[in-house]
């Protein structure tokens, strides 16, 4: 099995399938992931514990490939999540880039750099175009933006 195809099998059967047990079989016991929610490395058990909360906030998710570069015992790929929000069943897409570092075959290292303001744009919990609000230096008004309650 490719380096991409085993990070989008650990993608789609933990966050996907909620398998979360499934990480045991495809990152190596010591293996860390990192990435702007957790900013310091974190094991196996956490990213386990995260999958599953991270996964009740979607509906099902099928994660692919958009470009990927394998390298020795690395690999870097932009990846698509294709998804739907729960509530409504709206669905939509998100990217995430990442670079993995192999160790036999398994997973034992992931950066991730997941879009979370389009995730949670479409999930509703940030206003609509709140990046671009950010960027001009606007504030965000939760009263006008439609969302249902203040952060």
């Amino acid at each position: 099995m490719s380096k991409i195809e085993t990070l989008l099998l650990w993608l789609n059967e933990t966050w996907g399938n909620r398998n979360f047990n499934y990480a045991d079989k495809l990152l190596t016991e010591d293996a860390t992931v990192r990435g702007a929610m957790t900013r310091e490395p974190v094991c196996v058990d956490e990213v386990k514990e995260f999958a599953q909360t991270f996964s009740g906030l979607l509906g099902p998710i099928m994660a692919s490939a958009e470009l990927a570069v394998e390298q020795g015992d690395w690999l870097a790929a932009r990846v698509i999540v294709e998804t739907e929000n729960p509530r409504d069943r709206t669905p939509f897409r998100f990217s995430d880039h990442f670079i993995v570092r192999f160790e036999g075959g398994k997973i034992a290292e992931v950066v991730s750099q997941l879009d979370y303001f389009t995730l949670f744009e479409n999930l509703g919990q940030l206003p609509p175009d709140a990046l671009d609000a950010c960027m001009t230096g606007e504030t965000l008004d939760w009263k006008r933006s439609g969302l249902d309650t203040d952060p």
